[in-house]
């Protein structure tokens, strides 16, 4: 059985902790918050199985553990990743990552140093049809890529976490690492951040955001809008100059389309699993990983990982 441990027991670590009972031959078997009461009510809730923790550096040294997933609020990751790294113990990270270029690095270095696996837990690229898509386009079924669109908004203003700068808040961060990660996907690792713009809360933290990436050579032009403000269509498209691709919610694909330049269907694929089991696929891949002695997934790679935390730091640093 792989064993995985979850630290922190937000709403995120409840959905992970239900797909992982429905992952074959995975189980939750250690749960950790700083309050016992809370640890002990989400392993009743979720994981009656699991020992409970009171303090992370207790599940982080705990024996028998194949992977720990890191659901505490965006600010804390590194903290908590260098601490079950320092233990020697393979994570999986919740996006965002962390916080920025330097926090990334030194995660990975810490990791590579004891030869343990270390993953972004960047769900939409690990899903059947977001590498279907990226296969369509190997392939040259809408042939040189030109254009990339995405909008993702959820109403999630009256969310604590996302509205304090301290606990790394802001739509941005939430939410743009998605439609970021898509155009790293589709671009490649030789990409920059073009322009963006937000509007702020009177916290600091955004609001909403839209921001324009682009090739190295100018050939790719990506235009990106998130918003925490609104429940948005959520949907995405690359576009080139044979054809295009449409995608049924950017952030967890419902489905995906390929169509001529002109509009007609040439093939359609919908998602197997429900949206909240969709989560299986990075717990599979993590697993696989590491029983196979690999320290990074090729689904969600380090060097990718590390660009995009380069492209949050610019577009962040960038927003007017």
């Amino acid at each position: 059985m792989f064993n995985i441990g979850i630290l922190g027991c937000g709403n995120i670590a409840a959905k992970m902790a239900q797909a992982i009972s429905k992952t074959k031959d995975c189980q939750v078997a250690g749960v950790a918050s700083r309050e016992r009461s809370r640890a002990k009510k989400f392993a009743a809730a979720y994981c009656p199985d699991a020992k409970v923790y009171t303090g992370y550096e207790k599940l982080a040294a705990a024996k028998d553990i194949d992977l720990i997933y890191i659901a505490t609020p965006n600010s804390y990751h590194y903290e908590h990743a260098i601490l079950c790294i320092k233990e020697y113990k393979n994570v999986l990270i919740e996006k965002p990552f962390a916080m920025n270029e330097g926090e990334a690095r030194s995660i990975f270095s810490e990791a590579k140093n004891r030869n343990l696996f270390v993953c972004e837990a960047m769900w939409s690229s690990f899903m059947p049809l977001h590498l279907q898509m990226l296969e369509w386009i190997k392939e040259g079924r809408i042939g040189q890529v030109k254009y990339i669109t995405g909008d993702l908004g959820y109403d999630l203003t009256e969310v604590p976490r996302l509205n304090d700068p301290v606990l790394g808040g802001g739509a941005y961060l939430d939410l743009g690492v998605y439609t970021s990660n898509l155009a790293i996907s589709v671009i490649g690792n030789d990409i920059r951040v073009g322009h963006a713009y937000s509007k702020r809360l009177s916290t600091g933290c955004d609001k909403e955001t839209f921001y324009n990436l682009e090739s190295g050579d100018g050939s790719v032009i990506g235009s990106f809008f998130v918003t925490m403000g609104a429940d948005t269509a959520k949907d995405g498209a690359v576009i080139g100059e044979e054809g295009k691709i449409k995608i049924t919610n950017i952030n967890n694909y419902r489905k995906i389309t390929l169509l001529t330049k002109d509009d007609q269907v040439v093939e359609e694929k919908e998602a197997e699993l429900s949206i909240d089991d969709s989560y299986i696929y990075e717990i599979e891949a993590c697993r696989d990983a590491i029983r196979n002695g690999l320290i990074q997934c090729t689904e969600m790679p380090w060097d990718k990982t590390y660009k995009l935390a380069q492209l949050n730091d610019n577009i962040r640093n960038s927003m007017n």
